[in-house]
C-alpha cells in the first residue's frame, strides 16, 4: 500500500509538471547574467556533497551545514528511506528544510545526465515500455546497463539499476529535458541542479562499464569504428545547452559534472572539447564539477602528467567557475595508521586554481559521516585574494601568491606516509605587514630540491 502510494503521490506530480510545461511560452524570468548568491575571498568556499540514505538530515547535521559555502544532495540521500521510488522529491523536501536553517545557504539537488536512474519517476515507466528501447544504449542482449548504485549501497533493490540515455535520439532528448530538468527548475525550495556524468552522455560505447558493446548507434564502437559517434556528442551538448538554459529561465544554476576538457585523453577515441562546451554555453550560467581532483591527480598523473592542472587553468582564464572534489585516504589500521589523512596538499592544489565562484569538496566519501570540517579551511581562508595567476618553476611544481598567503604544491616526489599521502604542499602566512601592494615583503618559501633542476627555490 505505501508503495502505491508513493506511486499515485509522484504520478500526481508530474501530472502538474505537465500543466506547467505547456505554460513555458508565456512565462517571462529572464537569463541569469551572474550566481545569483554572494562569494567571498575571505571565506574559504568548501563544499558539502553529503546525505544519509535512510535518515533525513538531524538540527545537528542541519547546524554544521552552515559552515559551508555551499551544500549538494547526493543521489545517495534518503535512497533507502524512499525505498529508490521517485527520491529527488524527497531530496527537494530535504533542501527545504536546509534552507530554513541556512537561508542564504546555495543548496543543490541530483540529477544524473548520462545515467537514466530508475530511482527517477520519470525514468522507470519507460524502462518497462518496449516503445522506448531506443530511448536508451542497447547492447546486443538489452539495454547497456550499470548496477554501481547497487553495489556502492549493497542492494537489491530493481530501482537502483541505472541505464545510459542515447542522446542521439532527439526525442530522447526532449523527454529528458522535459520530464527530468523541468521539474526541477520550476522548484522553489533548490538553488541548482548537480548533472552528474555528463560524460556518460557520449563516451559509454567507448567507456564499456560492464564490458559490453554498444550496438544500436551506427559506425560507434561496432567493428572499431568511431566516427559515427559524433552523433552522441552532439546531442549531449544540445541536452546540456537546452539544460543549463532552463535552469537560468528558472533563476537556477547548473553544475556539469565531468563534461569535456581541454586536452583529449590519453588514447580516447571519443571526446568533447570543451571550448566547444564553453562557446554553445557562452553568456549561460554554469559550473563545472572535477569528480577526481586530489593534488597528484592534478600535477602527477602518470599517463596525463599535469593535464588536469593546466585544463583548470584554462578554465579560469576563460571565466568558467568549477569546483573540484579531493577523496581523502581513510586510515588503514593494519598498517598503524590512525587519524585523518592531511589534506594540505589538496587543499593548496585547489588555492594554485581557485578563481571567483570557484568551489571546493574534500572527504572520504558521499555521507554525512564522510564530511569533517578541516582548520586548513580557515588557514586558507586567512590569505585574501590571489595577486596573480599559479606560476610552475619546475616540473611538477606551482606556486602562488596570494594577499596574505604563499601557496606551494611539489609533485616530484609522491608519498605513501600517513598522514601525508601523495604531494607536498604548503600553505605559508606572510608577516602581519606584508600587503598586497608589497610583494617584496613576502618572505621566501623553504627551499625544496627540484627534480631537475641544480638550484633551490
Amino acid at each position: 500500500a505505501q508503495r502505491a502510494f508513493g506511486a499515485r503521490r509522484w504520478t500526481g506530480f508530474i501530472i502538474q509538471m505537465l500543466g506547467i510545461l505547456t505554460l513555458l511560452g508565456t512565462i517571462t524570468t529572464g537569463t541569469l547574467g551572474t550566481i545569483p548568491w554572494s562569494y567571498s575571498y575571505d571565506v574559504f568556499p568548501a563544499v558539502w556533497f553529503g546525505g544519509s540514505k535512510t535518515h533525513w538530515e538531524s538540527a545537528a547535521q542541519l547546524a554544521e551545514l552552515g559552515k559551508y559555502s555551499l551544500a549538494v544532495l547526493g543521489w545517495q540521500h534518503l535512497t533507502e528511506a524512499g525505498d529508490w521510488d521517485a527520491v529527488v522529491y524527497l531530496q527537494l523536501s530535504q533542501a527545504a528544510g536546509i534552507k530554513r536553517v541556512n537561508p542564504l545557504l546555495p543548496v543543490f539537488c541530483y540529477a544524473s545526465l548520462g545515467w537514466a536512474f530508475a530511482q527517477n519517476a520519470a525514468v522507470l515507466p519507460l524502462m518497462s515500455n518496449p516503445m522506448y528501447a531506443s530511448f536508451f544504449l542497447q547492447s546486443t542482449d538489452g539495454p547497456e546497463y550499470s548496477k554501481t548504485n547497487c553495489q556502492q549501497m549493497d542492494s537489491n533493490n530493481p530501482r537502483c539499476i541505472g541505464w545510459f540515455w542515447n542522446f542521439a535520439n532527439s526525442s530522447a532528448r526532449n523527454y529528458y529535458v522535459e520530464k527530468v530538468v523541468l521539474p526541477l527548475a520550476t522548484a522553489t525550495t533548490i538553488d541548482g541542479v548537480f548533472f552528474d556524468a555528463v560524460n556518460f552522455g557520449y563516451d559509454i560505447p567507448e567507456y564499456r562499464p560492464w564490458g559490453r558493446p554498444v550496438v544500436n548507434i551506427p559506425r560507434c564502437g561496432v567493428n572499431d569504428t568511431w566516427d559515427g559517434c559524433e552523433a552522441l556528442v552532439a546531442g549531449t551538448l544540445d541536452v546540456v545547452t537546452r539544460s543549463v538554459q532552463l535552469l537560468n529561465r528558472f533563476g537556477k544554476v547548473a553544475m556539469l559534472s565531468n563534461p569535456a576538457s581541454y586536452s583529449r585523453p590519453v588514447g580516447a577515441k571519443i571526446w568533447l572539447d570543451e571550448t566547444r562546451l564553453v562557446k554553445a554555453l557562452d553568456g549561460l550560467t554554469w559550473l563545472r564539477y572535477y569528480e577526481q581532483a586530489r593534488a597528484e591527480e592534478m600535477v602527477a598523473d602518470p599517463k596525463a602528467g599535469a593535464a588536469l592542472i593546466e585544463d583548470m587553468l584554462k578554465e579560469g582564464d576563460a571565466g568558467v567557475a568549477s569546483g573540484m572534489h579531493s577523496y581523502y585516504h581513510r586510515p588503514r589500521p593494519e598498517l598503524n595508521q590512525t587519524g585523518p589523512e592531511d589534506p594540505t596538499a589538496h587543499i593548496a592544489a585547489f588555492m594554485l586554481v581557485r578563481r571567483e565562484l570557484w568551489y571546493y569538496t574534500g572527504s572520504t566519501g558521499w555521507f554525512d559521516r564522510d564530511f569533517k570540517w578541516s582548520s586548513v579551511y580557515d588557514d586558507a581562508a586567512k590569505c585574501g585574494r590571489p595577486l596573480a595567476p599559479a606560476m610552475r618553476p619546475a616540473p611538477r611544481v606551482y606556486t602562488r601568491e596570494y594577499e596574505r598567503c604563499h601557496v606551494m604544491v611539489n609533485c616530484t616526489k609522491v608519498s605513501s606516509s600517513w598522514p601525508q599521502l601523495g604531494c607536498n604542499g604548503a600553505i605559508f602566512p606572510l608577516s602581519s605587514d606584508a600587503h598586497a601592494q608589497s610583494p617584496s615583503l613576502i618572505p621566501s618559501p623553504p627551499r625544496l630540491a627540484v627534480e631537475g633542476m641544480n638550484s633551490l627555490f
